[in-house]
C-alpha cells in the first residue's frame, strides 16, 4: 500500500505539475513549429553540454582509450547536428517522439493500475489510447512533417499528461 505522507506529497505535486503541463501544452499545440524549433535547439545544447561533461570525465579517467571517448563524441556529434541542421533535429525528435507516445502509453496503463482505488482509471485510460494513437499516426507519417507533428503532438500529449495529473492530485486531495 502506499504510505499516506507520501500520497499527500504527490497529490499536491501532481497538481502543479499537471497545470504546468497543460500550460506547455496548449503553447506547443498553438505555436508548433516554434515549439519544435524551440524543442530541437534545447535537445541539441543538452547534448553538447553533455559531451563536454563526458568528455571531461573520459580526459580525467587514468585509461584511456577508444570506448572511453566513443560516447562523449557521439554526443557532441549529434549535438552539433542538431544546431546547425534544425530539420535533421526535428525529424530525429519526431521519431524520438513516437518511441516516447509508446512508452507513454504504457506508463499511462501502469499508473492506473497503480492507482486504482483511486477512481481515476478512466483518464489514464484515455491518455494512453491518445498516445499509442498518436505514435502511430507519427510513425505512419514520418519524417514528412515533423516539425509541425512534434510541436502538435507533444502539446497535445503534454495537456493530457497534465489533464491527468491535475485529476489524479484533485482525487487523492479530496479523499483524504
Amino acid at each position: 500500500m502506499i504510505e499516506e505522507l507520501w500520497l499527500k506529497k504527490f497529490a499536491k505535486n501532481s497538481k502543479t505539475i499537471g497545470i504546468v503541463m497543460m500550460i506547455a501544452g496548449v503553447v506547443g499545440f498553438v505555436l508548433p513549429q516554434l515549439f519544435s524549433l524551440t524543442l530541437t535547439y534545447f535537445v541539441g545544447w543538452l547534448l553538447l553540454f553533455s559531451g563536454f561533461t563526458q568528455a571531461y570525465n573520459a580526459y580525467a579517467h587514468k585509461e584511456h582509450n577508444l570506448l572511453t571517448w566513443l560516447r562523449p563524441l557521439s554526443n557532441l556529434l549529434v549535438g552539433f547536428i542538431f544546431l546547425i541542421d534544425y530539420n535533421i533535429g526535428i525529424a530525429s525528435l519526431g521519431l524520438l517522439l513516437v518511441f516516447y507516445f509508446f512508452i507513454d502509453a504504457y506508463a499511462s496503463i501502469a499508473l492506473a493500475q497503480l492507482f486504482k482505488a483511486h477512481n481515476v482509471t478512466l483518464w489514464s485510460i484515455i491518455n494512453a489510447v491518445i498516445s499509442f494513437g498518436l505514435g502511430l499516426f507519427v510513425l505512419m507519417n514520418w519524417p514528412l512533417h515533423s516539425e509541425f507533428f512534434v510541436g502538435v503532438f507533444v502539446g497535445i500529449t503534454l495537456f493530457f499528461n497534465g489533464i491527468s495529473l491535475l485529476v489524479l492530485g484533485t482525487k487523492i486531495s479530496n479523499k483524504e
